[in-house]
């Protein structure tokens, strides 16, 4: 099994989130995320799939570190499962991720975000294919995204509502991964916001797990949107599916959103 290292992109959602610490070969990753009041959300009340951007990362370089030259992992497909709130007073959090098995095609890793208890806040499994490495990557994080403010998540990467269902997120920075893609993990963390939205959640719901998949790339340098529908309401549970796309209005990621009360 190779043992290649592999470096860390630092974009702007890595500087959003205080994602830090990185270390990886193609058997692990590890990352540390730092905690505080831009994961509380007034649709959310924590807006518990930001963590998808540190896991993404995490397990996606363990692909990347084991993977030939020249090519590079996108994801198939994202499972995200949640345990308990990250917390908002600043304790950092242990992002660890594995390999499963992988082949010439791809990989198959997964992930788990700690307390420095060791108890679990999230756990991910991710599905990964190989592809030509881009010739010509995005900018690395620019001044104007190295001092990322406090406010909520949602107000930094500016999701307004624009109609029934619908979250906007014009072009940002702060959602870019170093292909010049919308992060994985951002449309994760948007597609919650979306559909606590949705569902007017106003703090009283908890997102249990998150199951996307990704159909095209989405540029970041376009408007995307988030639309949603409600598939179940109820009394303890909603199930809630989120389409994300550009302006062309063809899907790049179809999500499947679960919501608890709490």
């Amino acid at each position: 099994m190779p043992t290649t290292s592999s470096v860390f992109y630092i974009g702007g959602p890595e500087v959003m989130l205080r994602i830090s610490g990185h270390s990886v070969s193609a058997e692990r990753g590890e990352a540390r995320v730092e905690t505080g009041p831009w994961l509380a959300d007034p649709a959310a009340g924590v807006n518990r799939a930001s963590l998808a951007v540190a896991l993404d990362d995490v397990t996606g370089y363990v692909v990347d570190a084991g993977s030939p030259d020249g090519l590079w992992p996108v994801s198939l497909g994202i499972r995200m499962d949640f345990v308990a709130d990250p917390p908002l007073d600043g304790t950092p959090l242990n992002v660890t991720g594995e390999l499963v098995a992988r082949d010439e095609r791809g990989a198959m890793t997964t992930g788990r975000v700690s307390d420095p208890s060791g108890r679990p806040i999230a756990t991910i499994i991710q599905r990964s294919h190989l592809v030509d490495a881009p010739t010509t990557p995005g900018a690395h994080a620019t001044t104007e995204v190295l001092d990322a403010p406090v406010s909520p998540v949602r107000e930094q990467l500016g999701l307004v509502s624009t109609a029934a269902d619908v979250l906007t997120m014009a072009p940002t920075a702060l959602s870019a991964n170093g292909m010049g893609s919308v992060h994985g993990g951002i449309l994760i963390c948007a597609s919650e916001l979306a559909a606590m939205s949705s569902v007017e959640a106003n703090g009283q719901l908890r997102t249990t797990s998150i199951d996307i998949t990704y159909v095209r790339p989405c540029n970041a340098a376009d408007t995307t949107t988030f639309t949603s529908e409600t598939l179940h309401r109820g009394r303890s549970l909603s199930v809630v599916r989120v389409v994300s796309a550009n302006s062309s209005g063809k899907p790049s990621s179809i999500a499947t959103v679960v919501l608890q009360h709490v």
